[in-house]
């Protein structure tokens, strides 16, 4: 088994912290560090130790536009896909943020893409024989999943739908609100979880 982590000092590097990929030493037989292709963490550089393959952003516009699509709230109609081929599943970092918390193109404020809500609510009454039901419907958030070949962003601020039937037929339907996002992703040369 490989000792693969170090707190501390090696002979050609610096006190910080080493963590090697599986199956490599994190130290020679002269206590010198493995070397950067070995390294999964290496403190003296940050980030920067990891192995970036690719990096990018963009923006998603306002999903469920459509109200004929904007009833199912599994899916979204705005998303990006980046191909990466990599042939396993990196690990990645996605953030995002509204659109209009960008300045001159810079983002304000950003968010990690694991904030993804679901909310129904329902209201039935009757009236002089007539059954009247309304039901909400809200979604929100950013998700994202990755594959061996793809990152996918998904923008699921639709914002609330409102459906109103009376005797089980569709009378009204609203659609209000939804959310344009920014979104900002790295891919790494190592594999995610």
């Amino acid at each position: 088994m490989a000792k693969r982590i170090l707190l501390g000092k090696a002979a050609n590097a610096d006190y910080g912290l080493y963590v090697t990929k599986s199956g490599t030493d994190v130290v020679d037989g002269s206590n010198n560090i493995a070397t950067a292709t070995n390294l999964m963490f290496d403190s003296r550089v940050g980030i920067g130790s990891l192995n970036l393959k690719y990096h990018g952003q963009g923006l998603l516009g306002i999903p469920g536009n459509d109200l004929s699509t904007a009833t199912d709230l599994n899916t979204s109609d705005t998303y990006a896909t980046i191909t990466h081929n990599l042939g396993f599943v990196p690990f990645v970092i996605v953030q995002w943020c509204f659109q209009s918390d960008l300045s001159s193109g810079v983002a304000t404020k950003m968010y990690p893409a694991s904030l993804d809500f679901n909310s129904e609510a329902n209201r039935s009454f009757a009236v002089f024989g007539s059954n009247y039901n309304q039901q909400g419907l809200v979604r929100g958030g950013v998700s994202y999943s990755v594959n061996s070949t793809t990152l996918t962003i998904t923008n699921n601020f639709i914002g609330q739908v409102y459906i109103s039937t009376v005797n089980g037929f569709e009378s009204t339907r609203e659609y209000q609100g939804g959310e344009s996002i920014a979104y900002a992703f790295l891919i790494f040369d190592l594999q995610g979880a």
